[in-house]
């Protein structure tokens, strides 16, 4: 141990005076380590080609090298006790923009919506200003990013959602359309797009797998009950498929279909108390989840020149049919983190209208088991949908 002290005090180039200039590589090679006997060997027994290396040594005897010493070539060839900062993937920057940034996006995107609801001038500015330029600034960064095969489609439905928010908000930011028909304009492509940012985050998996076992052991006694079926009509119908009828009055065309059911288990909106705002979650009761069914109904034209308008089926009109049971709709806000909520309303001709209803269900159904039903009383009678 006493040898080494002495080799590291002959060996090391660095002087404890921070006046005295460094020495140079000869001047740090003629300290030549002490032998055996104490003596100093000259520069024939040393070799012209064996330099005292200081970073090996320390790290041959000490385990580690002097941090402070590894600077420049030297810093660089050392691998132990050293971090390596790998940057994120362009996959990993996309979905921490989902992660991060949907939250924002939906909620600014409810404030534009009731905004315009109430004709509040100002706060629709202002809402609509923010959200254009995170919808710009989101789509500069999305836009050249090169994701794997699997993000390839969620990257194109997120793209679209944010052409449609920088397309709808930048009238907006001009204030509230002075016509009906282009304020339920924007009402449809705010609620298109938020659709469009949900389909985008939906199912989102930011775990990365870092083993795969080679076998996997199944346990052969256990057993799992399979599902309960629901029993479905014989004539029953694809998501997405219209449903096409008349009025009461056969004067005017109309088209019904639901789009798609997803779960979720939260959603929340916002109160208005005069000027203050107040945003409300709503988390699933233990043992529940909530089901949302996105419709859409369109008013396809007048048959009689007479009567031009339209009233959409009540709401308690659908019925969302389980294994075990029925559920109807639950009463929320017309506006929510959803979209708008679906309402009986009055479509004038060529209008349409998206909105979603929203069910409270055991949180052992999925989609996979129920189906949709409307009740058009007894002229049409009732009509159901598969949701997938």
């Amino acid at each position: 141990m006493l040898i080494c002290c002495i080799i590291m005090t002959q060996a090391l180039p660095v002087s404890l005076d921070p006046q005295s200039p460094p020495k140079t590589e000869n001047e740090v090679s003629n300290n030549y380590s002490p032998g055996e006997d104490g003596s100093i060997p000259g520069k024939d027994e040393m070799g012209e080609d064996e330099p005292f290396q200081l970073m090996d040594f320390l790290n041959k005897y000490f385990g580690k090298s002097s941090k402070d010493n590894e600077e420049g070539a030297d810093a660089l060839n050392c691998t132990e006790n050293t971090s390596v900062i790998t940057p994120p993937t362009d996959d990993e920057i996309f979905l921490m923009v989902l992660g991060n940034k949907s939250f924002s996006l939906n909620l600014l995107s409810l404030q534009c919506i009731i905004a315009l609801d109430q004709n509040e001038q100002n706060n629709l500015r202002n809402s609509a200003e923010r959200l254009y330029d995170l919808a710009v600034d989101l789509q500069d960064l999305v836009e050249p990013l090169d994701v794997e095969d699997n993000n390839i489609g969620r990257k194109q439905v997120f793209l679209e959602s944010m052409e449609i928010f920088v397309e709808v908000t930048r009238t907006l930011k001009e204030g509230s359309p002075q016509f009906v028909s282009e304020r339920r304009d924007a009402y449809s492509s705010l609620t298109r797009a938020i659709e469009l940012l949900d389909n985008a985050v939906r199912n989102i998996n930011c775990m990365r797998v870092t083993e795969i076992p080679d076998t996997i052991t199944v346990d052969t006694a256990m057993t799992v009950d399979p599902e309960p079926e629901v029993t479905r009509p014989a004539d029953i119908l694809q998501v997405r498929m219209p449903l096409v009828y008349y009025d009461s009055t056969r004067s005017n065309e109309i088209s019904l279909s639901p789009q798609y059911g997803r779960l979720l288990q939260t959603f929340y909106y916002e109160e208005l108390n005069g000027r203050n705002k107040k945003t409300e979650h709503v988390t699933a009761p233990e043992g529940s989840s909530y089901m949302m069914v996105y419709l859409r109904i369109a008013h396809r034209g007048n048959l009689d020149g007479k009567t031009y308008t339209i009233k959409t089926p009540s709401i308690s009109s659908f019925t969302l049919h389980g294994p075990d049971g029925s559920y109807k709709p639950i009463t929320t806000p017309k506006y929510t983190s959803l979209g708008e909520m679906y309402t009986q309303k009055t479509l004038d001709r060529r209008e349409s209208s998206q909105s979603s209803l929203l069910f409270e269900v055991p949180d052992t159904l999925t989609t996979d088991n129920v189906y949709l039903s409307v009740n058009l009383g007894s002229t049409y009678g009732t009509t159901s949908w598969n949701l997938v």
